[in-house]
């Protein structure tokens, strides 16, 4: 009985200290795009008030330091938001291989009150249901 507690306790530690905000699918209508050219655009496929994972077909890490997010021909951060890449994976989209592309993941640095803010409503408007 006591073990069992013990592994209870000790996955939930590893969950929390994993996942620190609720994670969004995000509709088709919404980008990321990196520097400041706004011509580049990759399909977001989940956000956090901590960070988001994109699209990327082009397997090259970005040399920007800011990204800004786009969805309905309009831009959600005029002052651009920092960022750190933690995560790069290979996804396979069809079954016969034929189609690659990358999952990269973001994090957020240092928001803003107006950031947080601008995110929070950039998740109601264009997130569904939770990951």
């Amino acid at each position: 009985m006591r073990i069992n507690s013990l592994k209870k306790i000790t996955a939930r530690m590893f969950n929390l200290s994993r996942r620190k905000d609720r994670r969004f699918k995000v509709d088709d209508r919404a980008f990321v795009v990196f520097g400041p050219h706004l011509h580049k655009r990759k399909a977001i496929i989940d956000i956090s008030m901590g960070g988001l994972s994109y699209v990327d077909g082009e397997n090259q890490l970005t040399k920007s330091l800011r990204l800004n997010l786009i969805a309905d021909n309009s831009l959600y951060f005029d002052d651009k938001v920092l960022f750190m890449p933690i995560l790069q994976a290979e996804t396979v989209y069809s079954l016969d291989d034929a189609i690659k592309t990358n999952r990269q993941a973001v994090q957020f640095i240092g928001l803003t009150t107006s950031q947080r803010s601008q995110l929070k409503n950039f998740i109601q408007s264009h997130a569904t249901d939770s990951v």
